[in-house]
């Protein structure tokens, strides 16, 4: 009996521990998965290539889909500069909608 507990309790710790391998390889590779996108996201805006738009006739004159493409760059508080949508809601300031 002694020793079939002993076996028992070793096969339990054993399985702890390949869990337990099993989740920080997994954390692991999140983590890496992530820094990989965060990175291959910053490299994206360093190559992307922009066109000023000034006067706002030639946005006037813009179709919807045309509108779509239309991107507007924001500094985040970490200091990096980030593609948000030309229509989306600033951070500081609301959109007159949801002060309602």
């Amino acid at each position: 009996k002694k020793a079939e507990r002993e076996a028992r309790d070793a096969a339990r710790a054993q399985e702890a521990r390949l869990v337990e391998e099993r989740k920080a390889r997994l954390a692991d590779q999140r983590r890496r998965t992530e820094a990989k996108r965060a990175r291959k996201l910053r490299n994206e805006t360093k190559s992307a290539q922009y066109q000023v738009i000034t006067n706002d006739r030639t946005v006037k004159a813009l179709s919807k889909k045309q509108l779509r493409q239309i991107k507007r760059t924001r500094v985040t508080k970490d200091g990096d500069v980030e593609l948000v949508d030309a229509y989306a809601p600033t951070i500081d300031r609301p959109s007159k909608r949801a002060r309602r």
